[in-house]
């Protein structure tokens, strides 16, 4: 089905300004929400971890063998995501 769009009382001009603030506007929400997501995407070290969480290494090693907690091994680092972490935490006080 062909639509068809009628566009009254407005010069070429301002119908061109129209489209380049609304595509100017989706670009600007689009490069905040990476941004965001960016910055919740922080690997963290063990003992970062360990601090955020307010537990031992110990403790930390326990809840990822478990599975508890999703871990990434880069090379012979254990790295853990901010964002996952803080989804855990979540998840566990609900």
């Amino acid at each position: 089905m062909k639509q068809t769009l009628q566009i009254e009382n407005t010069n070429s001009e301002d119908f061109k300004n129209e489209i380049i603030n609304g595509v100017v506007e989706q670009m600007k929400n689009l490069a905040h929400n990476f941004t965001a997501k960016a910055e919740n995407e922080i690997l963290l070290t063990r003992e970062e971890t360990a601090k955020l969480l307010s537990i031992s290494l110990v403790s930390l090693w326990s809840l990822t063998k478990e599975n508890k907690l999703p871990v990434y091994h880069i090379g012979k680092s254990v790295r853990y995501k901010q964002s996952e972490i803080l989804n855990c935490l979540q998840l566990k006080s609900k």
